[in-house]
C-alpha cells in the first residue's frame, strides 16, 4: 500500500520509517536532522502550503503541508 503525504506524492507504506511534527517541542533536533540528510534525499515542499510534518522513508525525508496526525490516520486507514 502507499500513503498519499500532499502535493501530488506518495510514499510506500514498506519504506516508511516515521512521520514527524515538524513543529514539535525538540524542533532544533528537527532542524539538525534536516539539515544533516543530504541534500539529495530531501525532497522539498512544491506549493505554498506551510508545512506541517516531515516523513522520513528508507531513501528520502519529504516535507509535507498535511499534519502528522492526519498522515498517521491515513496510515492506520491503509491497512
Amino acid at each position: 500500500m502507499f500513503l498519499h503525504i500532499g502535493n501530488s506524492k506518495i510514499v510506500f507504506n514498506n519504506d516508511l520509517v516515521g512521520i514527524f511534527n515538524i513543529d514539535a517541542a525538540n524542533k532544533k533536533a528537527n532542524s539538525n536532522f534536516i539539515e544533516s540528510a543530504s541534500s539529495d534525499a530531501i525532497k522539498k515542499r512544491s506549493g505554498f502550503e506551510q508545512p506541517k510534518s516531515f516523513v522520513v522513508t528508507n531513501h528520502n525525508v519529504f516535507i509535507s503541508p498535511i499534519s502528522p496526525l492526519t498522515l498517521s490516520k491515513r496510515n492506520n486507514s491503509s491497512g
